[in-house]
């Protein structure tokens, strides 16, 4: 459904040269819903504007979506194709003085559609974002949810094939980003609308998306199948992505801070367990310590499912004797769990 290829945008500021998108190429599947993740600055909001060339890619950069090379157009053209491309963005970008269903309107009005059809297709859209009860509030009177879900409903109007949605959760507290993921995959299901996500968001990948592409300084430094990517991450940025999203993180802020709480003794280690898949749901901890003799306090413990499949770890304390204990995590490496030691007295 959607086709970059070799895409950079670079700008110039202050006499400055900033890239911030570089050669980048990736391929979206008609009805996938695909993430684009990454820290702040990476480029993600800059690449996902080059689909709909709301930002034109440098030159020889190409756009192709549903097989229409969109960089090839003029401006007439592109217009027409744009409609194709709904968008939806953090700040919901509703406008203030209309109603909610005048807010859904507004991308019909010019479409030369009798004005019945134009309400008639509004409503159902409003009951399909579950926002029939409000068509005749205004903006303000709409909580963060709502105003996404008209937003939402929007973006539907003219039957896009695909949905870009920059940050469209980042402004919501957590049950209400659960609420719009789960819209989404409603959406995508019933509509069969291809949908790229743009978020720093761990759990809005996680629970939405089936392929991810991982972004830092411009460029995609991998990509492929969620799972696969974060079981077994390749490049430094998605590590650091992960632990910075995950309750695991927290053991090196134990450390610096907390150290007391710890309670270290002589002999004692600190170490975080990373583990995937089969290893999640067997008994590790009981094993290690009936077999080593060895005590095992876990402190941190984080497990998510990515499409049915378990991730995740824990941070424990090992006790006992020095070579029980070494023993016990040399057999972990035997078992691919990742051992990091952190600490140890």
């Amino acid at each position: 459904m959607i086709h970059l290829e070799h895409i950079s945008k670079t700008y110039t500021r202050k006499q400055e040269i900033i890239k911030a998108v570089d050669d980048v190429s990736i391929d979206i599947k008609a009805g996938e819903i695909f993430g684009i993740i990454g820290f702040s600055g990476a480029g993600k909001s800059t690449l996902v504007r080059c689909i709909n060339l709301l930002e034109h890619p440098d030159a020889g950069g190409k756009v192709i979506v549903d097989g229409v090379e969109l960089t090839s157009l003029n401006s007439k053209e592109l217009r027409r194709q744009r409609s194709n491309i709904g968008m939806i963005f953090q700040h919901f970008n509703l406008m203030p003085s209309r109603t909610v269903l005048e807010n859904v309107l507004y991308p019909l009005a010019y479409k030369g559609i009798k004005k019945e059809d134009q309400i008639k297709k509004a409503k159902e859209l409003l009951k399909l974002v579950d926002l029939s009860d409000r068509i005749d509030n205004y903006p303000s009177q709409l909580s963060g949810g709502q105003k996404q879900r008209v937003a939402i409903a929007r973006a539907l109007a003219l039957d896009p094939k695909v949905l870009l949605c920059d940050e469209a959760t980042s402004a919501l507290d957590p049950q209400t980003t659960y609420e719009i993921i789960e819209l989404l995959k409603k959406l995508n299901e019933k509509l069969k609308l291809t949908i790229v996500v743009i978020t720093h968001e761990m759990d809005v990948v996680k629970d939405l998306c089936s392929r991810v592409a991982v972004m830092e300084k411009g460029k995609v430094v991998e990509q492929g199948e969620i799972f696969n990517v974060f079981s077994n991450p390749k490049s430094d940025v998605t590590t650091r992505f992960m632990k910075a999203t995950s309750n695991l993180s927290k053991a090196e802020i134990l450390i610096k801070r907390y150290k007391d709480f710890l309670n270290l003794q002589n002999g004692d280690v600190l170490v975080r367990l990373s583990y995937i898949g089969k290893g999640v749901s067997e008994p590790i901890i009981s094993s290690l310590t009936e077999k080593f003799h060895v005590a095992i306090n876990i402190i941190l413990a984080d497990v998510a499912l990515l499409h049915g499949n378990p991730i995740g770890g824990t941070v424990c304390i090992f006790s006992g004797e020095k070579e029980a204990i070494k023993e016990a995590l040399a057999s972990l490496d035997k078992d691919n769990v990742k051992v990091e030691v952190l600490s140890h007295e």
